[in-house]
């Protein structure tokens, strides 16, 4: 490292790649004088120079209007599929309803070869040609997936889970209020 200073009393530090790449300090109590970053706050090491993170753009999330644990994201190579309560979404850079009216169940399990859903009251496949989402009454539903070898096990099968519902029923707030006393002014 090197650190040049001006009369005026500007500086400028140069961090060169050798430098860098030891990283961070691996502890405090590290010896002086040896080439380790102590901090490190909003940049990171890329091709052996720092650089500042891309700035990232909230989406826009008004339109979620359930509570957690929905939705459930699910991200494989080819597709990211969003589950909500009752209906399966797309994302391509936006929503895209695949399908809704599914019957509650619990959270989403999912297995990624051909894309099967479930909740623990029914089952869900997108057809692998069509792209298609179908309830299906053929195979079973459950409470979890695992995809051992492309053999999927299927975790309590067809046996109906309870709800993941984690919000309580509450009736609006009415409040009444009442002066008592009186005021001159």
């Amino acid at each position: 490292m090197k650190l040049n200073t001006s009369p005026d009393g500007r500086f400028s530090l140069t961090i060169e790649a050798k430098d860098l790449a030891g990283g961070l300090r691996p502890s405090k109590r590290n010896p002086r004088n040896r080439p380790y970053l102590v901090t490190c706050k909003g940049a990171v090491g890329r091709d052996g120079v720092l650089q500042v993170l891309d700035e990232l753009t909230r989406l826009d999330t008004s339109a979620i209007t359930e509570a957690f644990p929905f939705p459930q994201i699910f991200v494989y190579s080819d597709v990211i599929v969003i589950c909500f309560h009752t209906a399966i979404y797309e994302w391509d850079g936006s929503l895209t309803l695949k399908l809704s009216g599914l019957d509650s169940g619990s959270t989403w399990a999912a297995t990624e070869n051909f894309i099967y859903l479930t909740n623990g009251k029914v089952a869900v496949w997108r057809n692998p040609e069509s792209k298609v989402y179908e309830t299906k009454s053929d195979i079973p539903y459950g409470t979890a997936l695992c995809n051992f070898n492309g053999q999927i096990f299927v975790g309590a099968p067809d046996c109906d889970a309870d709800g993941a519902d984690l919000t309580f029923p509450a009736s609006p707030f009415e409040i009444e209020a009442e002066v008592q006393g009186s005021y001159s002014g």
